[in-house]
């Protein structure tokens, strides 16, 4: 039953990341400004669900310079994807910066009496 539920998670995982790549390009373009680190080419995130076709049995990418699919070019999008990797055993090279806090604007000063009354 565990299985199950993992293998599900990460068919979730698959899903909500076509539907980001696409759909939500300014999540995206805010995820990736905030990380850091590189790709470890580890090939863990390729075999989230199913495993990629175009993963050699080296775990190499076929297609990696030259055309990947835009779910792979922009893994991982946020901190849910490297929860994924983690539990398949993985410890992926990237991290997430938390966004800078945002200050909340002061509140307006009261209006002026004008003077002499």
């Amino acid at each position: 039953m565990a299985e199950q539920k993992h293998a599900a998670c990460l068919l979730v995982g698959k899903i909500r990341r076509f539907i980001a790549v696409h759909f939500r390009k300014k999540y995206v373009a805010r995820q990736l400004d905030t990380r850091q680190g590189d790709c470890r080419q580890c090939g863990i995130c390729c075999n989230l669900w199913i495993a990629c076709p175009l993963l050699t049995k080296d775990k190499l990418c076929l297609v990696y310079r030259s055309y990947r699919p835009k779910s792979c070019r922009l893994f991982p999008l946020d901190q849910k994807d490297i929860d994924e990797v983690a539990s398949c055993g993985g410890s992926c090279g990237y991290r997430f910066d938390a966004p800078p806090a945002r200050t909340k604007p002061s509140p307006p000063s009261p209006p002026r009496k004008p003077a002499g009354r």
